[in-house]
């Protein structure tokens, strides 16, 4: 049975850490989002879809490949953004979140996040 959006995206805040997650298109529209804290979701689309298409020039420049996985780490937190097919998965985290966790979780879920499109 095919899991909706919004279940998939729930599973990242099983994680301990894990405070949003959210599908975003190239566009920055957010296409769905859930999150334990109160978040900008219009703000973080604009700045993922932004982000996302710098570190795929930055690939495309040196002949890398695609991009999997884009991984920042703050003072106070993390944020992982991965590819989703055409749209862009977006995870953050404080600093207590254990990365290795996120991220595996992260490729083990993108196959559901993009049958659930």
């Amino acid at each position: 049975m095919e899991q909706s959006i919004s279940s998939v995206l729930s599973s990242f805040l099983d994680i301990g850490g894990v405070q949003s997650a959210a599908l975003v298109g190239r566009d920055g529209f957010v296409i769905d989002s859930v999150t334990t804290e109160k978040v900008d979701m219009e703000a973080l689309g604009a700045m993922v879809a932004t982000a996302i298409g710098t570190s795929e020039s930055l690939g495309n420049e040196f002949n890398l490949g695609r991009m999997s996985q884009y991984l920042v780490e703050f003072d106070h937190g993390k944020v992982i953004i991965a590819a989703a097919g055409d749209d862009i998965l977006a995870i953050f985290s404080d600093a207590s979140a254990v990365i290795g966790g996120v991220r595996y979780l992260v490729k083990k879920r993108i196959p559901d996040l993009i049958a659930a499109m």
